[in-house]
């Protein structure tokens, strides 16, 4: 007889271990929801803003009139590429500025204007060869 308890009070046991870990596992989705990460853990986040430059403020700030009319706050840095190569900004050319906001600026990383630099200046017909006479001693 004392075995046959001793089975009943395992079996309970097992049942109420089963029942306790079921009852866990409904629970533990709603306890194990992610949290928002703060700001400062966001992933970079590659951002664009497409306007007019409206002026430059000194050799690594620009204000540009974006496409929604507000004045956006633009930083250079020495790593910034403007497209085409070797483009001088001015105020009036049209732009679009990838990179990413940083308070009250834009940290722009890459520069592109729909302009096109004039070809360089080449001799017609190419090659040029001259025609002259030799004159020997």
């Amino acid at each position: 007889m004392d075995t046959l308890n001793a089975f009943l009070t395992l079996k309970r046991a097992a049942t109420l271990g089963l029942a306790l870990a079921v009852a866990a596992i409904a629970v533990l989705p709603a306890a194990a929801e992610a949290q928002p990460a703060p700001s400062y853990a966001q992933p970079y986040q590659q951002e664009s803003i497409r306007g007019t430059v409206y002026s430059i403020n000194g050799k690594y700030n620009i204000t540009v009139r974006d496409s929604r009319g507000f004045l956006d706050n633009v930083s250079l840095h020495d790593g910034t590429i403007i497209n085409p190569r070797g483009w001088r900004l001015e105020p009036g050319n049209r732009v679009t500025i990838s990179g990413r906001p940083s308070g009250r600026t834009f940290i722009a990383d890459e520069i592109d204007t729909p302009y096109v630099p004039y070809p360089a200046y080449y001799r017609y017909p190419q090659p040029y060869y001259r025609l002259g006479v030799r004159v020997g001693w």
